[in-house]
C-alpha cells in the first residue's frame, strides 16, 4: 500500500507544474478580460460625463465620479493579481513550486491595492471631461492629454491599423500579432525605430487599452458613415428618365 501511495505522488508532483500552468494561463486570460472590462467601463464614465457637465447635475456626477475611482482601484487589483500570476509562473519555470503561493494569490485578490487615485489615467480622464481641476503640474495635463489623442493604432511592421495588438512591457511598443510574428522570423529588434529592446514573443502580451481604442475608433467611423447624407444628383434623375420606354 505504502509503494502504491508513493508511486501516486509522485506522478502527482510530476504532473501538477503543467496542471498548474494551464490553470495560470486560464487566469491570466481571464484577468485580461475583466481589464478590457474595466478600461471600456472607465471610457464610458468619461464619456457620460462630458454630456453631464453641462447640466450643472452635480448628483449624477458625483456618483460617476465614485464608480471611476473604484475602476481605478479594480484596475490596480488586477495589476497585483497579474505582477503575482507572472512570479508564480517563474516560480513554477523553476521547478521551486510553494503551494503557500496559492494562498498569496487568493490575499491579493481580497487586498485593497495602494493607488494614488488623483494619478491614475482613469480618473484624469474622467476629470479632464467632467471639467474637474485637479491639483498639480499643468504641464503634466498637457502631455497627458497628447497622449491620448495621438496614440497611433498603426502597426510598425505591416503600416496598416492593429490587429490582435500585443504590447512589449519592456519598451511598451504595440504591434499587431500576425506583423510581429513575421517581422520575429528575420529579426529579434523591436521594429519601432530608435528602439534598442530584442523581443520574444512569449514576453508580449495583450494590450487591452489598444483593443479598446480600436474599437472605439472604429465605432466612430461607423458612426459618421452612417450618418453622412447620402446625395443623389440631377444627372443621375435625367439618365434615368432617358431610358424609360413608354
Amino acid at each position: 500500500m505504502s509503494s502504491m501511495d508513493d508511486d501516486l505522488d509522485a506522478n502527482i508532483r510530476r504532473a501538477l507544474p503543467s496542471a498548474l500552468k494551464m490553470a495560470l494561463y486560464a487566469a491570466k486570460k481571464q484577468s485580461y478580460e475583466v481589464l478590457k472590462y474595466t478600461v471600456e467601463g472607465a471610457n464610458a464614465l468619461s464619456t457620460n460625463a462630458a454630456l453631464l457637465k453641462d447640466y450643472a447635475d452635480e448628483a449624477h456626477m458625483e456618483e460617476l465620479e465614485k464608480a471611476t475611482k473604484e475602476f481605478v482601484i479594480l484596475n490596480a487589483q488586477l495589476a497585483a493579481y497579474k505582477d503575482h500570476l507572472e512570479k508564480m509562473e517563474a516560480t513554477i519555470d523553476a521547478g521551486r513550486l510553494d503551494p503557500a503561493d496559492l494562498d498569496k494569490l487568493v490575499d491579493t485578490v481580497k487586498a485593497k491595492p495602494k493607488v494614488n487615485i488623483n494619478q491614475h489615467d482613469f480618473y484624469k480622464r474622467f476629470c479632464e471631461n467632467a471639467g474637474i481641476e485637479l491639483e498639480g503640474d499643468a504641464d503634466e495635463d498637457v502631455v497627458f492629454q497628447e497622449s491620448e489623442s495621438t496614440r497611433t493604432t498603426i502597426c510598425p511592421v505591416t503600416q496598416l491599423e492593429m490587429e490582435n495588438p500585443l504590447r512589449n512591457p519592456a519598451c511598451g511598443h504595440t504591434y499587431s500579432e500576425q506583423g510581429i510574428r513575421a517581422h520575429l522570423q528575420r529579426n529579434r529588434k523591436c521594429p519601432v525605430a530608435g528602439c534598442p529592446q530584442r523581443l520574444d514573443l512569449r514576453n508580449l502580451e495583450r494590450d487591452v487599452e489598444m483593443e479598446v481604442l480600436l474599437d472605439r475608433r472604429k465605432n466612430s467611423t461607423q458612426n459618421q458613415s452612417a450618418s453622412a447624407p447620402t446625395f443623389r444628383g440631377d444627372d443621375e434623375d435625367d439618365e434615368e428618365e432617358e431610358y424609360v420606354v413608354e
